[in-house]
């Protein structure tokens, strides 16, 4: 019996692209991120790490920022135990619930800056291999949205890898 060459492969093909990134649906991690009580937001970053490093861009992600957030995740949950239903202020002094908001605030600030480095990253590998683009004018770039970045952050960087990374494929969101 002999087998057509025509025939389509059988085996599944992988939603993997040759980056390493993978699709994602924002809905799903949207759930995620409400069932983990936002400590999904890290681990987002921390699994698409070694990807995003591999793009081609001269930036790379590094790790400390986003072992300072579970840290500082797994303070606030050690803080929270020991308050029970009582405000913060109410269990550690009013000075030390001060200083936990500007670290909060602190911690708020540099996620947001890695969203930014990260939407870089992206923005490099698409502009094609090599650092110099010959004139902006003639080349079709994709740049995106910075107000989209601030406000939606992981998300808006997932929407990005599927669309332009990971390839269009129907039925993911």
């Amino acid at each position: 019996m002999e087998t057509n060459p025509y025939t389509p492969p059988k085996a599944a093909v992988a939603d993997v692209s040759p980056t390493g990134l993978r699709r994602r649906s924002v809905v799903l991690m949207i759930v995620l991120s409400i069932v983990t009580f936002g400590l999904y937001y890290a681990i987002w970053f921390l699994r698409r790490r070694a990807a995003l490093n591999r793009l081609d861009s001269p930036r790379k992600l590094r790790i400390w920022p986003f072992v300072i957030f579970i840290a500082w995740f797994v303070l606030q949950f050690i803080v929270g135990i020991a308050s029970g239903s009582a405000a913060p202020e109410q269990t550690i002094d009013a000075g030390a619930a001060l200083l936990l908001n500007l670290v909060q605030t602190a911690v708020g600030i540099l996620m947001v800056v890695q969203c930014f480095f990260t939407k870089d990253i992206l923005e490099d590998h698409l502009v094609g291999p090599g650092d110099h683009v010959p004139n902006p004018l003639f080349v079709d770039t994709v740049k995106l949205s910075g107000v989209m970045t601030f406000f939606f952050q992981i998300f808006y960087l997932q929407y990005a890898i599927n669309r332009h990374i990971a390839g269009s494929q129907p039925g993911a969101v």
